[in-house]
């Protein structure tokens, strides 16, 4: 009888009951916490707390920045890369002047976005296309022109401990290999230092190996920093000997000319001098009519906005962000970009925008602010988008126990891939926002939005509580 009666009990709470006693434990004592929650397809508001109270999202703004680039730049958007010429090749394939290479804001020329396409290496890729038109070699220079997006390659709202890592590097009109060198740190030689070696193919970069041999067992703890302004770069570290080759990823300084260099390394492995060097102007390619081009590449956005969202990737945001600023606010630059998007929120979406701030388009800067309400009414909006747009917005985000950065989170039935939501985590911050599929099948949109809960308290901890209130959700409606 007993239990019978506890569960008659429970019933009669509201689901703001549950939501509240999550809320009150203990972990989140001192925390600031803002909590919505909306049915999807109409935008009833089921629970609210602190929901107009900005707060600093982290990677939960990519959630705003996919959004609005799908619906402002539309599900088809390409980003284009192109090879022009200021004069035809010659019957033996020589371009007597320069060879300009625009860029347009495409994240995706790198590795593991290339993939899935066969192609592993962008700038190999635009040297073979090239080299197919019949180009054996440039008389003039190559020349970027890396004017669609500005020169300002970091926020400034970025903290300086974050600069040499591979998710704080450079947004740039030319971008390759997410601007980043990769390097590898070996443990099985058998000389006085572990060896080291660049792997990426470009030339203008050299390795200063500082790395040292740990007497400790299994021990690989290297680290690199930014290259200074001679292409310098220094490696530091610990590694055991024994250790196999591990790679990573220090960003560069200048993505343009990464972009630069390492097209001119892979023109000449394809046989394509280039005598004049590397240049850059910004608009170069002005005056050049529609028949100067030799090369097109195209990216589509779609590949883009799912890595962004599925693997939470920064760079990738954060060139939407400034491509955004550049298609709708005519300004490719990191306010362009929160220009456009603050516009997307308020006359498109229909949101206020009170307390909005936007520093970056991929959370990494603290200084950002959203609120609860911003950010369902926004999930709401887009799941009443028209189709197409609808779908590639819900195809980025990460689905419970299934894939991206929820693939191990709410793992057992009723809620395996019952959730639909991008995570966020900075210090002291920790967020979920996206939608819940109830046991009856309703949608719903939801915003938890944690900040500065207290020392000591993990950020799995926070992750518990997210997940505590997406069961109740699932469980009650």
């Amino acid at each position: 009888m007993l239990p019978t009666l506890l569960l008659a009990v429970l019933a009669l709470a509201g689901p703001g009951d549950r939501v509240e006693q999550v809320l009150g434990r203990s972990a989140l004592r001192g925390a600031g916490v803002s909590v919505a929650v909306s049915d999807a397809a109409t935008g009833e508001r089921i629970f609210s707390r602190d929901i107009d109270v900005p707060r600093t999202p982290a990677s939960n703004l990519k959630v705003v920045t996919t959004a609005a680039a799908i619906a402002s730049l539309g599900p088809d958007y390409a980003f284009t890369t192109r090879l022009l010429s200021q004069t035809a090749p010659d019957e033996d394939g020589v371009l007597a002047g320069d060879l300009v290479v625009v860029g347009g804001g495409d994240p995706c020329l790198r590795e593991d976005a290339l993939r899935d396409q066969d192609e592993e290496d962008a700038a190999a890729l635009l040297a073979r296309l090239l080299r197919d038109r019949g180009v054996t070699r440039v008389d003039g220079a190559l020349v970027l022109d890396d004017g669609f997006l500005d020169r300002e390659w970091v926020s400034p709202d970025w903290e300086a401990d974050d600069l040499d890592f591979h998710y704080a590097a450079p947004v740039s009109a030319l971008s390759i290999h997410g601007n980043c060198l990769t390097l590898a740190v070996s443990g099985t030689g058998g000389g006085p230092v572990p060896p080291a070696r660049l792997v990426t193919r470009a030339d203008g970069y050299t390795l200063r190996n500082e790395v040292k041999w740990s007497n400790a067992g299994r021990t690989f703890l290297v680290g690199a920093m930014r290259p200074d302004d001679g292409g310098g770069v220094r490696v530091r570290g610990r590694v055991s000997r024994g250790i196999d080759e591990t790679t990573l990823k220090v960003p560069v300084r200048d993505g343009a000319l990464l972009f630069g260099r390492c097209l001119v390394t892979a023109l000449e492995d394809a046989g394509v001098a280039v005598r004049g060097g590397v240049q850059r102007e910004a608009g170069a390619a002005r005056g050049l009519g529609e028949d100067a081009e030799l090369v097109r590449l195209e990216t589509p956005l779609a590949l883009a906005v799912v890595l962004a969202n599925k693997e939470s990737d920064n760079s990738i945001s954060d060139h939407l962000l400034k491509v955004l600023g550049a298609e709708r606010a005519e300004d490719g630059s990191f306010a362009g970009g929160a220009r456009a998007a603050t516009t997307f929120l308020r006359e498109t979406v229909g949101t206020r925008v009170d307390g909005l701030h936007l520093a970056d388009g991929s959370g990494l800067a603290p200084t950002n602010r959203v609120t609860a309400r911003q950010m369902v009414d926004l999930l709401v909006h887009m799941n009443r988008a028209e189709p197409a747009v609808r779908d590639l917005f819900l195809r980025t985000l990460p689905v419970a126990g299934l894939d991206g950065t929820l693939h191990d989170r709410l793992e057992r039935p009723p809620y395996l891939g019952s959730v639909r939501a991008k995570s966020g985590y900075i210090g002291g911050v920790s967020a979920l926002s996206g939608y819940v599929v109830t046991r009856t099948e309703r949608v719903l949109a939801f915003s938890i939005l944690i900040n500065d809960f207290p020392d000591g308290v993990s950020n799995r901890v926070m992750k518990d509580v997210q997940d505590d209130i997406c069961r109740d959700l699932v469980d009650r409606f």
